[in-house]
């Protein structure tokens, strides 16, 4: 596990996976179509150490590549240290073993719960210049009409609740930047628990799993902090706000932006081109008010870059599809793959079943939207054998198994996310589901299910060095 940032950085140093750029770049446009063409080419990381009006170092492409993803946890370790969790809830106690092994995985378990330690390199220095136009907010379309802050994580708590994630911030000027939260969003659940002033902390630059685990949606009741430190191997180092009371954040962290959110305070908010790849609309959103800023000797600041897929976040949606898998298995046992393809910007889920009842994919597509609302908008459901990325299977499964009269759900008025621009109203639309799973007799008014054809093994394993030779020719 990489422990820091810079641990990961020295890691793709080694590799030959980051360049360091001592050119002078803008954060007005430059900066941001670099870094989109690097994503789109393949190419590494980048330090920008010459960045125009920015007091720091920043980095760029940190995880755009699927080797990339791979290298700070592979999907079967994904899988491996989320088993732990899944024994816990699937043990039923029929004996002292049991019992046994669950104390066992209790104390794999027991590793990840996050603590509190008095100090971190975030704290090593205070800015007392507060200024965020010093900082890599970056405009990087056209239409925008302000800097954005790209890749900050905003944790809020509230008792013992934390939790973290991505929104875009806008400066407005030194010390006050727009939170893009939406109503739907966990952190702003927890935020609303406050009155009107609710305390945050916008962090750059931790370890890589916690910088990828603030993308991914986790379903509720489960705790994100808690599923990260399992991934992670332990439980977050967690350091308090010095200007602001009551919210945490990770000790090993580059800069921190300590304020309040004012929750009533709200303000006009973009356009923003988003990795929809288009502009977002113009919204109120609240301000924020900086109170203070922390930062490690020398930080070196992330940002990330949106527009027409793939790019960084489709990468970051890879990761965040293999652990959602493995958290959707526990809930619901006849789940056995799930992709969410990065073309599909978190809109189009495959999921496939071991299907035995009727209805089931339909049950299934329900559990999703109920699980994660405003995403997964089109929903297709498929039979246990058909390979989910592989999209000419899935193809033939909505064309070989799918009666639109029959197999075809759509749910009207439904909560959508805000940054969808095929829906009339602004975070409201509709979802469907596509069942195109082979139909069980009930199904299909009583009758079999036509059978596929598959050829037969005896004169396959006669003929298989006949057609070896014609395929190596």
């Amino acid at each position: 596990m990489f422990n820091d940032l810079r641990e990961y950085l020295n890691f793709l140093r080694g590799h030959n996976l980051l360049v360091e750029i001592d050119d002078e770049v803008s954060l007005d446009l430059e900066l941001a179509h670099i870094l989109r063409e690097v994503c789109y080419n393949n190419g590494p990381a980048v330090i920008f150490k010459n960045v125009k009006d920015c007091l720091t170092k920043v980095v760029g492409n940190l995880f755009g590549s699927l080797d990339r993803i791979d290298n700070i946890l592979s999907e079967d370790e994904i899988s491996r240290r989320l088993e732990y969790f899944s024994n816990i809830l699937k043990t039923r106690y029929r004996g002292i073993q049991d019992i046994v092994k669950t104390i066992s995985e209790f104390g794999k378990v027991g590793k990840a719960l996050p603590r509190k330690v008095g100090s971190g390199p975030v704290h090593e220095v205070e800015w007392k210049n507060i200024d965020i136009t010093k900082l890599p907010a970056i405009r990087q379309w056209p239409g925008e009409k302000a800097r954005f802050f790209t890749m900050g994580i905003t944790f809020v708590a509230y008792d013992d609740r934390i939790n973290f994630g991505y929104y875009r911030l806008q400066v407005v000027d030194e010390r006050r930047m727009i939170m893009h939260w939406m109503p739907w969003r966990k952190s702003r659940e927890i935020a609303e628990m406050w009155s009107d002033e609710v305390p945050v902390a916008i962090v750059f630059g931790t370890d890589p799993i916690t910088m990828l685990m603030a993308s991914v949606p986790i379903p509720s009741p489960l705790d994100k902090v808690f599923i990260t430190g399992l991934l992670r191997g332990r439980g977050i180092d967690f350091v308090e706000g010095k200007s602001v009371k009551n919210v945490v954040y990770p000790a090993n962290s580059e800069l921190v932006i300590e304020g309040v959110v004012k929750l009533r305070d709200l303000v006009p908010e973009g356009p923003f081109g988003d990795h929809v790849g288009v502009y977002s609309p113009v919204l109120k959103y609240p301000i924020v008010e900086v109170r203070a800023i922390f930062s490690r000797d020398d930080p070196i600041i992330p940002v990330t870059v949106t527009g027409k897929p793939i790019l960084e976040d489709g990468y970051m949606m890879i990761f965040g599809e293999r652990v959602v898998k493995n958290l959707l298995k526990c809930i619901a046992s006849e789940i056995v793959d799930l992709h969410i393809p990065p073309s599909g910007l978190g809109y189009v889920y495959i999921v496939s079943i071991r299907k035995k009842y009727p209805g089931q994919a339909k049950r299934v597509m329900m559990l999703l939207w109920s699980l994660v609302p405003v995403l997964g908008k089109i929903v297709i459901v498929v039979d246990s054998d058909v390979n989910v990325r592989d999209l000419n299977q899935v193809m033939y499964m909505i064309a070989a198994h799918v009666d639109p009269q029959r197999d075809i759900v759509i749910i009207p008025r439904y909560p959508t996310e805000e940054l969808d621009p095929s829906t009339p109203i602004v975070g409201y639309g509709s979802k469907v589901g596509i069942d195109a799973t082979r139909k069980l007799p009930e199904e299909y008014g009583g009758e079999k299910y036509p059978e596929d054809v598959k050829p037969d093994e005896e004169t396959m394993k006669k003929i298989s060095n006949i057609i070896s030779k014609i395929l190596k020719r």
